[in-house]
């Protein structure tokens, strides 16, 4: 059999809080692969299936390592103690009918594959990407500009959405990704799991366990929000997420700064709300997304502040980040709710004990400017 075809690699850390190599191949053999010349054997992580003509291999990378390779292509090497963190999140194409769709040929409109090569050219020490990266659910609409795109839940469709656009961010830095609603099993979950989820299976769960990956002394705690309701508290779902916030209040202790990394914003959401149960409190910040505008807000001690990363690439909501003390519950907002309504993507620069928070629009120049710093967001 001949070698395969490398269509797609990344390096991006797993639930084992580990950093792992995955690569999609054109066949079921996997690719050779090393790390500082030492080959790592890579195991096939989803075979050829129904809409997947391709295969997804992977394998567990030495934190220590300095050149890792899949075929014939450089990986970036694992992060150890990032000083520019970039976090981004809803960078998929809409295709949702006539009325909802965007012209995904159209660079002003669906901006992804600019904001990935701005994004690499901000030689990113890391990347977070908040969730929701599929978003072509049904055909092109008549008169939009996105005709003949692929859509639904197969290679094709995450091919076009963000495995192809999003190469320059897989050439540039390790990822963290969280998963989005977009890739709930009745949506597009079965090829999140083949690709791109951190746990060993690939089967599609509506939950999967919460997991910690270490930084230096920055500890990203990464929780699973895709099917949390946002307005009505689902049943049984409480059942599910206390022992999950539990988990993640097991997973803060020790570290240094630890920030919490989910898709659904917890303070506006009714299911993470109502579960949390003080899990928060050690974190120094809260990174989400799915609402399509950048948001930074502070909430009353001893939870720590929220910053929504929604601007990738869908379709932008109106700025309704000043309404968002009003959808907090019993979670009070305190002091002013900063927003921004524009395509881009923030750029996280560690200064002394804090952070700087560089926000860029779609070609990479900066708009603004917030501070992370003890436990506190200002812009």
């Amino acid at each position: 059999m001949p070698a395969a075809i490398v269509l797609s690699a990344w390096l991006q850390y797993a639930a084992d809080g580990k950093p792992h190599a995955r690569a999609v191949v054109d066949h079921a053999a996997c690719p050779s692969a090393s790390a500082d010349g030492h080959a790592l054997p890579m195991q096939r992580r989803a075979g050829q299936a129904d809409g997947f003509t391709d295969a997804v291999c992977d394998a567990p990378v030495p934190a220590a390592a300095k050149r890792v390779r899949v075929g014939e292509r450089e990986l970036p090497a694992p992060a150890h103690d990032p000083k520019r963190i970039v976090v981004l999140g809803d960078t998929g194409c809409r295709l949702a009918g006539p009325l909802s769709s965007q012209a995904c040929d159209d660079p002003a409109a669906w901006p992804f594959p600019l904001i990935a090569r701005a994004v690499a050219a901000a030689h990113p020490d890391l990347i977070v990407h908040v969730g929701d990266y599929l978003y072509r659910e049904s055909a092109c609409p008549p008169l939009v500009k996105c005709a003949g795109s692929p859509h639904g839940d197969d290679a094709p469709a995450w091919f076009a959405d963000f495995l192809t656009p999003a190469a320059p961010l897989f050439a540039s830095a390790p990822l963290v990704l969280a998963r989005g609603n977009h890739e709930e099993c009745d949506r597009n979950g079965t090829g999140w799991f083949r690709y791109f989820d951190p746990h060993p299976s690939t089967a599609c769960a509506n939950e999967t366990v919460p997991y910690a990956a270490d930084f230096g002394d920055l500890r990203l705690v990464v929780f699973d929000s895709a099917v949390a309701e946002d307005r009505v508290p689902v049943a049984g779902h409480d059942a599910v997420y206390r022992p999950q916030f539990a988990r993640v209040r097991e997973l803060a202790q020790g570290a240094r700064t630890a920030w919490f990394v989910t898709h659904r914003p917890p303070y506006t959401n009714e299911d993470e709300r109502t579960a949390m149960d003080g899990a928060l409190d050690r974190f120094g910040a809260v990174l989400a997304g799915h609402l399509h505008f950048f948001a930074a807000l502070n909430v009353a001690p001893p939870l720590p502040p929220l910053i929504v990363n929604g601007e990738g690439g869908t379709a932008l909501g109106p700025n309704l980040a000043p309404f968002l003390r009003f959808a907090t519950g019993d979670v009070k907002v305190v002091g002013e709710v900063f927003g921004s309504a524009r395509f881009g993507f923030a750029v996280y620069t560690r200064e002394g004990a804090g952070w700087t928070i560089s926000l860029r629009d779609a070609d990479g120049s900066e708009r603004n400017r917030c501070t992370l710093a003890e436990r506190t967001v200002r812009c």
